[in-house]
């Protein structure tokens, strides 16, 4: 828009509503107000139309020397204008200061119409008094119109100078210039409100209140007061009418500029713009609109590149997955062979080899690793039973040993392995060997633990074995047992069960600088005992404890209550401890009965 329109349009407006509204107020004030004689009035009238008149005239000058400036600084910046890459940082930062003028200019207006009525009141009263005589009323007068007209006067220029020159940042040297928001002065639509109802309100305020105060003191010049009361309260009208018609307009431009560009952008178009052309709440939310719609262009953009070759990229990654599933069916099929080897190697080691008419003798092993291999189901782990019939002086025993080798699947398996390979050669050897049939049970145990120890000892740590290991004499029943930090056997009799202690507890095989054990436990067998030897996977159970919180059992009487409700039958104790929890552990048990021949 040229400058010539602007200064008229603004010219226009801001002294129409000078003349319309401020100018007749204080003139009639000045009448009912004031009592004094024709010639008096003569000069005051005149030196009234005088001030008016020059001041008005000054003032359209200073607006239009003030527009003059304004647009000689937006005509120095570069056009056509590109964005701001095409202008150099001393060129970008002289933009920024002229876009920042415009958004000073309504304050400068503004406070150039206060001026003007100081610069028209004072000058006034002080010639009248040096004219005529100094009157106390004209002074009061002068006081109360200031008060009353000023801030009207600042409210409506302000916002009719804001109005004016919003078009002014569309131009293309000014539009796509960015400014922070703390750059922006700020006055926001609470502080305009409640100045704007406060110019309102100090209009019909003062002027009522100094009727009153003039009546009072016999200085109003009419004698009804009703008569400039209510042409007073007619004459209000304008300037409500025109100020709340500033401040809705305003506002509405405000609105109107955030629902053309929000419109915009729900059509699709993410390279608008929203130009903050006010120092009010408006400007604020066009920052955070454009912050807003920059980021939805970004992932728009990124959807948009997404999207382009997605078929290719999906049969990209599909190819990808399939390959990758692939190679690890591949490794999942090496593995179970691997697993499937383990388990070739530990069953023929896991033997139950006793013939006896005295005992009975059942295995149960139930380890927690469950492999498939060619369409059948195995499972490896740590734990391992083993019992045979050997000749120790000429007496038959049933030697038994249940091993838990620590770590799982394959580290236990191979621990497993290592403890099933030595004590079946230790086995064949005192089977094959005369001098072994000679040891006594106590010895023959702490000379092969011993043995097995050393043997263990060898993997320096990396490979431990917990185990109880014993010798039952079948013609006498009498036990010999020794245990490796491994849970204690459990002797059911008539019907009740407990455990059976060793007197001293060996450490697991492999442990380093672990002592060799020095004591044998013995006891007595009776007719229809029933032993019960077991690792500690069948007391390993997680539970939910009664605040609803899961816990590995810790009660040691639950296993043998669970002997006591299942007569000591492996099968049913197995089945009693995964339906209480979750088992989380090898389990394996050995279960030997007494039964002597009857003389």
């Amino acid at each position: 828009m040229k400058r010539e329109t602007i200064f008229w349009d603004l010219t226009l407006k801001l002294e129409a509503f000078t003349h319309t509204v401020p100018v007749p107020f204080a003139v009639y004030y000045a009448i009912i107000t004031q009592k004094m004689e024709p010639e008096h009035w003569r000069i005051f009238i005149a030196l009234c139309v005088v001030f008016a008149t020059g001041i008005g005239l000054l003032g359209t000058f200073a607006r239009h020397l003030l527009l003059k400036y304004v647009y000689a600084k937006i005509e120095r910046i570069p056009i056509p204008f590109n964005g701001n890459s095409s202008l150099s940082k001393e060129e970008v930062e002289y933009a920024r200061s002229v876009k920042i003028l415009l958004f000073r200019y309504p304050l400068v207006e503004a406070i150039i119409i206060v001026i003007r009525w100081l610069s028209g009141v004072i000058p006034i009263s002080l010639l009248f008094f040096h004219l005529v005589a100094y009157m106390p009323s004209v002074t009061r007068s002068a006081i109360f119109t200031f008060v009353m007209i000023a801030p009207i006067s600042f409210v409506t220029y302000y916002f009719i100078s804001e109005n004016s020159i919003r078009c002014l940042f569309d131009l293309p040297q000014i539009k796509n210039i960015e400014l922070q928001e703390k750059d922006i002065p700020k006055f926001n639509y609470f502080a305009r409100i409640l100045v704007a109802f406060f110019s309102l309100a100090a209009l019909p305020f003062v002027i009522f209140s100094y009727i009153l105060y003039s009546l009072a003191m016999g200085e109003i010049a009419v004698k009804d007061p009703m008569i400039p009361i209510v042409t007073v309260s007619f004459i209000f009208i304008v300037p409500l009418i025109v100020c709340s018609y500033v401040v809705a307009k305003s506002v509405n431009e405000g609105l109107g500029e955030t629902s053309r560009s929000l419109g915009e952008l729900a059509k699709g178009n993410f390279d608008v713009l929203v130009t903050p052309k006010s120092s009010d709440d408006f400007a604020k939310q066009a920052f955070y609109l454009n912050s807003v719609i920059a980021k939805l262009k970004g992932m728009y953009e990124e959807i948009k590149n997404l999207n382009e070759g997605l078929e290719e990229k999906v049969t990209l990654r599909t190819n990808e997955l399939n390959q990758t599933l692939q190679d690890i069916s591949k490794l999942k099929i090496q593995q179970d062979g691997d697993y499937f080897l383990t388990y070739q190697l530990l069953s023929p080691l896991a033997v139950k080899d006793v013939e006896s008419t005295q005992l009975e003798v059942d295995h149960l092993v139930s380890q927690k690793k469950v492999f498939e291999y060619k369409n059948r189901r195995y499972d490896i782990g740590g734990d391992i039973n083993i019992s045979h019939s050997i000749i120790l002086q000429k007496r038959k025993f049933l030697l038994f040993a249940n091993a838990d080798a620590m770590g799982k699947s394959m580290q236990g398996a191979g621990g497993a392995l290592v403890f099933g390979a030595v004590f079946q050669s230790l086995v064949q050897r005192t089977k094959t060997d005369p001098s072994y049939e000679l040891i006594d049970p106590e010895d023959w145990l702490k000379t092969n633990l011993q043995e097995m120890h050393m043997i263990f000892e060898a993997f320096d740590g990396t490979m431990l074995v917990s185990l109880t290991m014993g010798l039952l004499e079948e013609d006498t029943g009498r036990l010999f047992f020794l245990n490796a930090e491994h849970p204690p056997i459990v002797l059911y009799r008539k019907e009740k069960a407990e455990y059976l202690q060793a007197d001293h507890s060996s450490r697991k095989l492999g442990t380093l600088g672990a002592t060799p054990i020095q004591n044998i436990k013995e006891f007595q067998l009776e007719s229809e005992d029933v032993l019960i030897i077991g690792s500690d996977g069948k007391d390993d159970v997680l539970r939910l404890d009664a605040e609803g919180k899961w816990e590995i059992n810790s009660d040691e009487q639950v296993f043998l209550k669970l002997v006591e409700s299942t007569k000591g039958d492996l099968l049913a104790i197995t089945k009693q401890i995964e339906s209480s929890g979750q088992v989380i552990d090898d389990i394996s048990l050995i279960r030997i009965r007494y039964l002597p021949k009857t003389i």
